[in-house]
């Protein structure tokens, strides 16, 4: 099958790869784009990254008719979407788990990010009420968290999710779908700006850590990740992460928050000595925040995201949280969709 070719296909791509270069809306390998042509679906595969598709081949075609087919039968199973995937894109990837959302969408592109601003409300209990306050006048659906994947996109259609062009998952982010690339791209960029806009970028310096050498850590590259550290507000709720489903699959369900002291590398040694995701970050309560040298690629965007989601959830007057019960957690965690995510992201360890 050949890869489509024409304005709304560059489009497609350069918007996607816009997007995914933003952190605050695509963290990692996170978020996915989708563009109908005909019987096709064209997505990003599971595991790569949205940042990369204009320059990389990140796409893969879906057999669209019978996805859709079998979503709207109501009994579609995750196993069965490896094998909707057709010939003609990168060898040895797979379409997204969340390609059946993509399916039941009516637009010819749809966009599925983890937008900070749109995560800030949405992992509050009265999230839908914030929400309809800051969105008057705007066409969308509200859609209460339930795990991503099949069973996310079965809810969406009991709801009537795909009769909107905005959609909020609630603890997990934002879906639009519209006739074009460019059209989608505008949709999220008004949501964000009556969510918050831009969150300044953090004027925290590199801090002046402890000597790591042998404990499994080094100190984060970003900014915002310190800042978790150092803000005695963000400190204190920054230890429970369990509020989104990335957030969850690359940090564990908490973040460990340690004192500073002598003993501090013993401390480190011993939790590096867990088994990913658990530790893979941690925060020194006033120096700094930490990521295992072994954490997957794309550890450092996701601290990145999750501090801002903080600050835009400080800024927007705080509230009741709706965390994760361990139970979400553990389905997350167990997931075979997100082992092969982590598979994926394996082979290239770190941020490079």
């Amino acid at each position: 099958m050949a890869v489509p070719e024409g304005p709304i296909w560059d489009d497609f791509l350069t918007v996607s790869a816009r997007i995914g270069g933003d952190v605050g809306l695509v963290q990692g390998a996170g978020g996915n784009t989708s563009l109908k042509d005909g019987a096709t679906m064209w997505i990003k595969a599971s595991g790569t990254w949205l940042a990369d598709a204009a320059t990389e081949p990140v796409m893969v075609p879906v057999d669209l008719a019978a996805l859709r087919g079998r979503v709207l039968s109501g009994d579609l199973m995750e196993s069965e979407i490896a094998a909707m995937t057709l010939p003609g894109g990168p060898a040895g990837l797979r379409a997204s788990v969340e390609a059946p959302f993509h399916a039941l969408l009516p637009g010819r592109c749809v966009i599925h990010v983890h937008c900070v601003d749109t995560i800030a409300m949405a992992i509050l209990a009265d999230g839908q009420a914030r929400l309809a306050q800051r969105l008057p006048g705007v066409a969308w659906h509200w859609q209460p968290y339930v795990k991503p994947g099949v069973r996310l996109t079965m809810a969406m259609r009991a709801a009537g999710a795909d009769r909107a062009a905005i959609i909020v998952l609630g603890n997990h982010g934002l879906i639009v779908s519209a006739d074009t690339p460019l059209e989608a791209e505008e949709l999220i960029a008004d949501m964000r700006h009556r969510l918050g806009g831009d969150i300044a970028p953090s004027q925290a310096a590199m801090p002046a850590l402890p000597a790591l050498e042998g404990t499994g850590y080094a100190p984060a590259q970003v900014p915002d990740g310190h800042d978790l550290a150092l803000s005695q507000a963000l400190c204190a709720l920054a230890g429970n992460c369990a509020i989104a489903p990335d957030f969850v699959v690359f940090f564990g369900p908490s973040v460990p928050i340690l004192q500073p002291g002598p003993d501090l590398p013993a401390r480190l040694s011993a939790l590096s000595a867990q088994p990913l995701p658990l530790n893979a970050v941690v925060l020194v309560e006033g120096q700094g925040a930490l990521i295992r040298t072994d954490a997957m690629r794309g550890t450092e965007a996701l601290l990145a995201g999750y501090a801002q989601v903080l600050k835009r959830y400080l800024s927007n007057g705080g509230g009741e949280i709706r965390y994760f019960s361990p139970a979400e957690c553990a389905e997350l965690l167990n997931w075979e969709a997100e082992k092969y995510r982590q598979a994926q992201n394996r082979s290239g360890q770190g941020d490079a």
